[in-house]
């Protein structure tokens, strides 16, 4: 039992355990399922990515409307660039002087 338990801590550090668990929750079915089977790896990993840079996308679009704050934003936004190995960061400053902004407001650029 000891060895399985490894293996398994094992496979949830790799990057194909999470393409599988990405796919499962995208297409809701299992990674034995033939559509999984018969496409390329390569392929999902892209899609897989491509997805990622889309709800990164979507957070910041949501963020810049006001739907969220910005410490459940970054948090979110932090665990995408560990993926993606990329930096998108939040100022809430700047994006307090640009909802100003386009609300017709004079932000204050003083403001710390």
């Amino acid at each position: 039992m000891g060895r399985l338990k490894q293996q398994a801590k094992k496979n949830v550090q790799t990057n194909d355990f999470m393409i599988r668990r990405w796919w499962v929750e995208k297409y809701h079915r299992p990674t034995n399922d033939p559509l999984f089977m018969t496409r390329c790896w390569v392929e999902w990993q892209i899609e897989m990515f491509e997805d990622m840079h889309h709800d990164r996308d979507r957070i910041l679009d949501r963020l810049k409307d006001g739907e969220l704050d910005s410490k459940s934003a970054q948090s979110a936004l932090d665990s995408l660039n560990k993926i993606l190995d990329d930096e998108v960061e939040i100022d809430p400053l700047t994006d307090k002087w640009e909802r100003e902004l386009a609300e017709g407001k004079i932000p204050d650029l003083d403001e710390v």
